[in-house]
């Protein structure tokens, strides 16, 4: 059984109370060494919960249990026409404590609102000044195709209001092109596609997207449909992690209460962590698949090693 450091890279501290000594709890309870606290971008989709303060506050108390991804604020609609700085709000961001961006801008709803591609020229600065700065950012781009499909898109989806197939939001592949523009303008820019960059679904797309962007990575917070996928071709993709074992990062997309109590939130957490490192250490079959079986060394880099080499701490 694993027993070294894991670092949650994809948490989301909501501003609450008792948010501090939730983290706390689920830390000490969950096995984890650290988490990366993911802000939201302001000014879009879930912008109620855009907490780059509340999260710096959290990093402060605990500094060697908390990393932070600050995000954008588009409260300013004159960004548009290419009047705010964003590289001068990233800069900011850095000089209070922050360890790299969140960018929740490439899911549609949230570019939906946004207004303008990933890769448009009012971006630039702001990924010039990340690239030049080996800043990681950690990006959200597009969802499971399913979320496009009327026939195929899950329930929950729907009741989260994340069915994209109206015709007002943009195609996965657009999204995918914009972020690749990104790419090709800015090819030494550390980014960390979120949710496997949604592409479980395909293992030959997947690496190739890797061997052509080297310093790429993808997290494994899980969508729904992610470790489904993954089984489907398990001894594929167990190869496909051991290839790309550098290039991965755990992560839960866990959050503080919401609804419901402390207690029922925690159990969750603990639930959602146990959950993933069972299928990442065991070849036990679980309801949402089979497990990898993956050795130390490779679980070394995925738990921590990877995301604290991001950030230069490794």
């Amino acid at each position: 059984m694993y027993r070294g450091k894991i670092i949650d890279s994809h948490f989301h501290a909501y501003a609450g109370e008792d948010c501090g000594a939730f983290i706390k709890d689920m830390m000490l309870k969950a096995g984890l060494s650290a988490i990366g606290i993911a802000s939201i971008p302001n000014g879009l989709a879930h912008s109620e919960h855009f907490y780059n303060s509340e999260a710096l506050k959290l990093k402060k108390e605990m500094p060697d249990k908390i990393y932070f991804f600050g995000a954008l604020d588009y409260s300013d609609k004159s960004y548009r026409e290419g009047k705010v700085d964003f590289s001068a709000q990233a800069r900011r961001l850095f000089e209070a404590g922050a360890d790299g961006m969140k960018m929740l801008e490439g899911k549609p709803n949230a570019r939906r609102e946004l207004g303008v591609p990933l890769c448009s020229d009012i971006f630039d600065s702001y990924y010039s000044y990340m690239e030049k700065n080996a800043y990681p950012i950690l990006m959200h781009v597009a969802d499971p195709e399913t979320f496009w499909d009327p026939d195929k898109a899950p329930g929950f989806a729907k009741t989260h209001d994340w069915f994209w197939g109206d015709g007002s939001y943009p195609e996965k592949e657009r999204l995918y092109r914009e972020a690749e523009a990104v790419l090709e303008k800015f090819p030494r820019l550390k980014v960390t596609f979120a949710h496997f960059y949604f592409l479980s679904a395909d293992i030959s797309r997947a690496s190739k997207f890797l061997d052509k962007w080297r310093n790429v990575s993808f997290d494994i917070t899980p969508g729904r449909e992610m470790y489904d996928n993954f089984t489907a071709k398990h001894d594929e993709w167990r190869e496909f992690f051991m290839n790309c074992q550098d290039r991965i990062i755990f992560g839960t997309d866990n959050t503080p209460p919401l609804k419901g109590t402390h207690k029922e939130q925690l159990d969750f957490c603990v639930k959602t962590v146990a959950r993933i490192r069972e299928f990442l250490e065991t070849d036990n079959e679980m309801l949402s698949g089979r497990g990898l079986k993956l050795g130390n060394k490779v679980l070394e880099k995925i738990y921590a090693g990877n995301f604290l080499k991001l950030l230069r701490v490794a």
